[in-house]
């Protein structure tokens, strides 16, 4: 066997090595698979606030009142949540309440041992929701930018869905429960109408 007949074999099964060991996959397939990885904040959010909330544990909001004000600093680090080092803790609480009071901010409203809460209707913000149920651990995450967009989403459902049918159905004198997250900061605690950014609103019949 001549020389320039042996290369030419060699040359052959090289290629077919080299072939058989490249996985070529079309452009669209790859580009799904790095879009699957990216994180859907507004799905999460969706399905939490949709399947999770009504099996939430939540404290009865009275109790919480209560020891708040017999002992803030203990009771909010025993049963609050927070991130970091902040003085901010978050709680979900729930009760029975009657609205007294319908604001353009707010609806308060009166619980069973004459103790008021503030029902936000405005200006919904902040980590209450993620923190206080702790659905979420920023370690889970691989950037705080997805982290904190849960936040975001979370309050864009609360301001588009749950509170225009409150603030539709509200009139003073009505009986409601609610389900709601509350964050309540120790360096600067304003125990007199907390407000609860509401997560369940159910009126009585």
């Amino acid at each position: 066997m001549n020389k320039v007949l042996k290369y030419s074999i060699l040359v052959v099964v090289l290629g077919l090595a080299l072939y058989n060991s490249v996985n070529i996959e079309p452009l669209d397939q790859i580009k799904k698979s790095k879009s699957d990885l990216v994180f859907n904040a507004a799905s999460y959010a969706t399905d939490f606030m949709s399947n999770k909330i009504e099996t939430l544990p939540a404290i009865n909001a009275s109790n919480f009142l209560g020891n708040i004000s017999d002992d803030l600093e203990n009771y909010t680090k025993q049963k609050g949540k927070k991130l970091g080092i902040s003085d901010e803790y978050s709680f979900i609480i729930e009760g029975e309440a009657r609205i007294t009071e319908i604001e353009e901010e707010y609806v308060t409203v009166l619980l069973e041992e004459n103790q008021e809460l503030r029902i936000s209707t405005e200006f919904i913000f902040g980590n209450a929701i993620r923190d206080g149920s702790g659905m979420a651990n920023i370690d889970d995450y691989q950037n705080t930018m997805d982290f904190n967009s849960i936040s975001v989403e979370l309050n864009n459902i609360v301001r588009e869905t749950v509170v225009p049918s409150f603030k539709k159905k509200a009139k003073i004198g009505d009986i409601l429960y609610f389900k709601g997250a509350v964050t309540i900061d120790i360096a600067d605690t304003q125990i007199n109408g907390i407000k609860v950014i509401p997560m369940i609103i159910k009126f009585s019949d």
